[in-house]
């Protein structure tokens, strides 16, 4: 979880003038920080007036500060006791009560533990209605008769692990050791509610009804049942293992955080991937300002280009966007958003003080979309141009203009107002790079980065594995429904050995899914755990790896970043081709998990505005807020809003995730 960033404009030399932009994240699965650090990307929480400690001393609570409430009393008057033995006793104490409240593997195991309990069923929602058609059959021509079939998911439980002895028939509670000393898989079962309908759509004849044709569904078959659909492997120590609430376990240095498969204890390496929910600035092979997403159309690229059609600003730039394969100028895109003058255009861009360089450009830009579409601001011109450039693409979209701006445009904003101001800031920040206000992106630094830690990689492959279950299901009732067969229990059509054998089969080669690339596996993820002694297996246990390929030049990625000070061990790292590319969690490091609890409501309770409710004239007066990277309101008094939300999460009523940092 990113913590409530300053995302303004930076100096030349780096310094920060005044505070533009501050960014909230609620989902921030692998995002590393260090309690005492600095970095405001990393969701270290900077508290002015606060010591690093963050101990009140005077004993007064921070919502007296927000109520205008204030003490005169002195600090001298609270008796502190700085010696040698006291300070060595509370550092003593405060080490021992972080790693009692945190521990080492803590970063494993929550992750895990938000997968079982939100993902899972977040995997299956986002899976879809899964539609069997009919095969061709030339004897039913005209009549109607072809059989349809819809299978629907619903909710999702995880049974605790049990096995069958054999002697009779009640199952024995499945602990690590028996997996340990019988070689099995310590694994439990998923049962899932599915609902099938088969139906087939007849057609009325107007010969025969003397009623205009029309489509009548008949339903054959509407059951839903709970069907079992494969095992998932359980990580020890986690809420699902047996172990987690007994308070001797099998060993007491065995802090969990590995799977046991086959008998071996698997562990996962944590992966090193660039951050996707924040924009990303670069200077080559031309200034580009990108919104990245693991999905290829919803990519979106900002460019400054040179311009081939306007001759009056020869060899000046233009400003163009290239999105579902589509390049055309800004202009035209923001006018194809709703956007009804050129001065609107100017305030959703929000650039104070343009120099010439930028007014050029600009000018370049707006030119260039006269040329391209003469006319544009007039009604619907700019969209008409916009939907038939996409609909000519490579790969057009069959959806209409609307629901394809809203589903792949900035899917995590709504209304196209709120994505024209988003797409607003995202050529301020390219314009403020190109003008030496604002600096690169260097992909390097541990802010712009995320950890893949078991959540998110138990969560990938589990995903290839249903596919390719749905994929037999859909072809066994396909086969069925041609044949006029009566359909089986739904159960009949689904082979558990596909989930259940997929995953341990990637758990004991290793090769794993790759996060964009559906077709290739990659290695790397998972390993054996040592356990030469106690601090070896936790050495692996905070393993985190970067992915690159070690034919191709690495550049920086094998040397230490600076910000990697308080994060990562600078000095343990494996020597060879993975020198510098596998590296260890600090001690001190928590990695965040994801916050599940809406924040909008106290954001707005803390003074912020909605990006509906502010006219366009006063977005340059306001400080931007982001949530998970997505613009989700303004507030004018930015110290204050920082001040209460501190206030409410001392008081617990928000996530202690969610941090921020207020400077200016």
């Amino acid at each position: 979880m990113e913590g409530l960033q300053k995302d303004s404009e930076q100096s030349p030399n780096g310094s920060d003038s005044e505070l533009e932009a501050m960014v909230l994240d609620d989902n921030g699965a692998g995002n590393s920080h260090n309690m005492v650090d600095g970095n405001s990307d990393t969701l270290i929480d900077v508290d002015e007036g606060q010591s690093s400690m963050d101990v009140d001393m005077k004993g007064k609570s921070s919502l007296d500060d927000v109520n205008g409430k204030s003490s005169s009393e002195p600090y001298s008057n609270v008796p502190i006791d700085m010696s040698v033995e006291s300070l060595e006793k509370f550092c003593k104490e405060a080490s021992r009560s972080f790693f009692d409240e945190v521990g080492l593997i803590s970063h494993q195991i929550n992750s895990y533990n938000e997968f079982v309990s939100h993902g899972l069923q977040e995997l299956f929602d986002s899976l879809g209605d899964v539609i069997v058609e009919p095969g061709y059959d030339p004897s039913k021509k005209g009549s109607g008769g072809w059989k349809h079939a819809i299978i629907k998911f619903g909710r999702v439980k995880l049974e605790k692990p049990v096995y069958w002895s054999g002697k009779d028939e009640a199952d024995i509670d499945f602990k690590p050791r028996h997996a340990r000393l019988q070689n099995m898989t310590y694994a439990s079962k998923i049962k899932v509610e599915m609902t099938i309908q088969v139906y087939s759509l007849e057609k009325s004849d107007k010969s025969k009804t003397g009623n205009d044709g029309f489509v009548q569904k008949r339903d054959f078959m509407n059951e839903t049942h709970w069907i079992y659909i494969g095992n998932l492997p359980v990580m020890v120590k986690s809420n699902l293992c047996l172990l987690h609430d007994v308070k001797e376990g099998d060993c007491l240095f065995d802090a969990g955080g590995y799977f046991l498969v086959k008998g071996m204890e698997k562990i996962f390496i944590a992966q090193e991937q660039r951050c996707l929910s924040r924009l990303w600035i670069a200077d080559r092979p031309c200034w580009t300002v990108s919104f990245m997403s693991e999905v290829k159309r919803k990519r979106i690229y900002i460019k400054l280009v040179d311009s081939t059609k306007s001759e009056d600003f020869s060899g000046s730039k233009i400003i163009s966007i290239s999105f579902l394969y589509a390049t055309m100028p800004i202009w035209l895109m923001f006018f194809a958003l709703g956007i009804s003058s050129d001065k609107e255009v100017f305030d959703v861009i929000d650039m104070q003080d343009c120099d010439a360089s930028v007014i050029n450009t600009i000018s370049a830009t707006i030119k260039e979309s006269d040329e391209l579409c003469e006319g544009f601001r007039k009604s619907d011109k700019a969209r008409q141009y916009v939907d038939g450039l996409v609909k000519s693409s490579k790969f057009p979209p069959a959806e209409t203009f609307d629901d394809y701006v809203a589903s792949l445009l900035f899917p995590e904003i709504n209304g196209h107002r709120n994505k024209a101001l988003f797409l607003g800031y995202m050529v301020k920040c390219l314009l403020m790079a190109f003008t030496g206000k604002r600096k690169c992106d260097n992909k390097d630094d541990f802010r712009n980065k995320r950890l893949d830690l078991a959540g998110e990689l138990l969560g990938r492959e589990l995903r290839a594995h249903i596919r390719h279950g749905e994929r037999r299901m859909v072809k066994a009732i396909q086969r069925d429904l041609n044949s006029d067969r009566e359909l089986q229990d739904l159960a009949h059509y689904i082979d558990a050995s596909v989930v259940t054998n997929g995953l341990n089969r990637a758990f004991s080669t290793g090769s794993w899914c790759h996060p964009y690339k559906k077709n290739e596996r990659c290695s790397g993820i998972v390993a054996t755990l040592r356990r030469t002694n106690p601090l070896q297996m936790m050495s692996d246990l905070r393993k985190t790896r970067q992915r690159v390929a070690y034919a191709g030049k690495a550049g920086d990625a094998r040397y230490p970043n600076p910000s990697y000070w308080g994060k990562l061990c600078f000095m343990s790292t494996p020597d060879g081709e993975n020198c510098g590319l596998v590296k260890n969690l600090a001690v001190t490091a928590v990695v965040s998990s994801r916050v599940v609890q809406p924040l909008i409501e106290g954001f707005i309770s803390c003074g912020m505005s909605k990006l509906n409710e502010i006219p366009t004239e006063n977005i340059q007066r306001m400080d931007k807020i982001f949530l998970n990277g997505n613009w989700v309101g303004s507030c004018t008094d930015s110290a204050s809003f920082v001040l209460r939300l501190r206030c409410m999460r001392r008081s617990s009523l928000i996530d202690p995730q969610v941090c921020s940092l207020s400077l200016g």
